[in-house]
């Protein structure tokens, strides 16, 4: 986990699994950052080899801290396993997808 924090915003770098082992770290990563200001969160998702119910579950819960901030969280590059869980679960709306409009990247919106 890294991030590249530029207060109120941040880009988290997520790589390898993030599953039941991995997630209380990931999520008090992430709610530090919230907490610490960065409530415009994109989590770059592309090197996540493998992501399970308990993963998807600490990004919503992320995501809703950061919206209670006056914020959001955005996925950038989720790979085609993470795209497929939230389809499966219906949280595209929560958990949109982050854009790079030819600029710097837009974090909290949905595409």
């Amino acid at each position: 986990m890294t991030v590249v924090s530029n207060p109120p915003s941040a880009t988290v770098v997520l790589d390898g699994e993030i599953d039941i082992s991995t997630c209380l770290a990931i999520r008090r990563f992430l709610m530090a950052a919230i907490s610490g200001g960065d409530v415009h969160l994109a989590v770059d998702m592309s090197g996540v080899t493998f992501i399970d119910a308990s993963g998807i579950g600490v990004l919503v819960a992320a995501a809703n801290r950061a919206r209670q901030a006056g914020g959001g969280l955005s996925l950038l590059a989720p790979s085609p396993q993470v795209r497929r869980l939230l389809d499966v679960f219906h949280l595209d709306a929560i958990l949109p997808a982050a854009q790079r409009p030819g600029g710097p990247l837009v974090a909290g919106r949905a595409a």
